[in-house]
């Protein structure tokens, strides 16, 4: 048995129904779809038993009717596999996943960048605030959150453009 039919068979000892799906893509690659509820269990088993210490990013997909948000996670002492989580969210008003930051720190800006281009509200995060945009982006008279938002498809530009408010000193 290689070592990536090993880490499928532990996770589906594990968890069970509670992977939506698992697939070995290739030699070195696993995809898993997992609920947004059983994340964080999910994560620190692969995390801590499995032994990928690394996660490399964070993305997120938006599909109109849902996002999703896909984790790639590494491992390199050998065998150089990646296992890809993806998540799916249909909540498009209020999304939420929660933080893998305790788990992952290199996570804490990629969670950053999901809630500023995205909105998607990553819950438990250390410091939840934007990442690339203005901060005083949020003051802006929008009319609906999907012009919050820039990776959303739905985003609107602003009938004015967007300026910024001088700094007082």
């Amino acid at each position: 048995m290689t070592d990536i039919e090993s880490h499928v068979n532990q996770l589906k000892e594990t968890f069970g129904t509670k992977l939506e799906m698992v697939e070995i893509v290739s030699p070195t690659r696993i995809r898993l779809r997992v609920h947004v509820d059983d994340i964080e269990d999910i994560m620190q088993f692969i995390a801590s038993e499995l032994n990928f210490t690394s996660l490399e990013t964070i993305s997120g997909v938006d599909y109109e009717t849902y996002f999703e948000v896909v984790y790639h996670l590494d491992r390199w002492d050998g065998d150089a596999t990646v296992i890809q989580v993806h998540v799916k969210i249909e909540d498009r008003e209020t999304p939420t996943i929660p933080s893998v930051t305790p788990i992952w720190g290199s996570a804490n800006w990629h969670e950053r960048e999901l809630y500023d281009l995205f909105g998607i509200k990553v819950e438990n995060h250390p410091n939840l605030k934007r990442l690339l945009l203005p901060e005083e982006w949020d003051e802006y008279e929008h009319k609906h959150i999907s012009e919050l938002h820039p990776m959303r498809r739905d985003y609107q530009l602003p009938e004015k453009p967007f300026s910024f408010k001088p700094q007082e000193k």
